[in-house]
């Protein structure tokens, strides 16, 4: 019998102080799921080089601000790993406790589409099975005067897939923002979909953010030169 290898863990580290954060993220990620760890150096063109990566990778890292950031803005490679990237995304922003997995806690957050939300929970549950950590399940809905859809719903269709595993279940009367601010005690916030939720998560989430993706079956593209080049393997 044949065992195909792990797919890898591939970070992008661009040398600035986030950028040593997304590695140190990913080596231990990788080194508590047993996949190995690749790290890409800055090229011409990174997104299209992380990109090709991501399409063989189990999970693509990225700092939230680059070396040539603004205080405000997220880097340049965000956005378009979150919305096209072929594998999950996780994006490193936060505090230091959240850094360092003080709080030992991930939270998912529901957006009340079905099929994102099972993605979401299945990704945060296989989280914290291999960290060890409590499961929170997290849906913020406002109040309003009068609304069409049944803000309990996504969390009781939550409950039933997590049926059996120890979980804790909140629903916020908040905007899905203002949650995210407020249940800061966590060390990462799971979520799918590109929606505002997912917006509001990768400028303002007090911890690190992953961004579930739907694998799609393609045939995998090519590494441009600069990228083989770029890539540093570390087993």
């Amino acid at each position: 019998m044949t065992h195909r290898n792990p797919a890898p863990v591939v970070v992008a580290d661009d040398g600035s102080p986030w950028g040593e954060a997304a590695l140190r993220w990913a080596a231990e990620h990788a080194a508590s799921t047993g996949a190995p760890l690749e790290v890409h150096r800055p090229t011409a063109d990174p997104v299209h080089d992380l990109m090709a990566a991501g399409s063989l990778a189990a999970l693509l890292v990225v700092g939230h601000r680059g070396a040539n950031g603004t205080s405000f803005g997220l880097s340049r490679l965000v956005l378009p790993l979150v919305e096209h990237a072929a594998c999950d995304v996780v994006v490193i922003r936060g505090t230091t406790e959240a850094l360092h997995r003080a709080h030992r806690r991930v939270t998912v957050l529901l957006s009340g589409d079905v099929s994102d939300d099972d993605l979401a929970v299945t990704r945060a549950l296989a989280y914290a099975e291999q960290q060890h950590v409590a499961l929170r399940v997290l849906h913020a809905a406002p109040p309003l005067p009068v609304r069409a859809d049944d803000p309990v719903w996504p969390v009781t269709h939550a409950d039933d897939v997590l049926r059996g595993t120890h979980h804790t279940s909140v629903l916020a009367r908040m905007h899905p923002n203002e949650a995210i601010t407020r249940y800061a005690d966590t060390d990462l916030l799971v979520l799918a979909g590109r929606g505002p939720a997912t917006r509001a998560a990768l400028h303002h989430a007090p911890c690190p953010v992953l961004v579930s993706h739907h694998r799609p079956v393609t045939v995998a593209p090519q590494r441009s030169a600069g990228a083989d080049r770029a890539v540093h393997a570390v087993r």
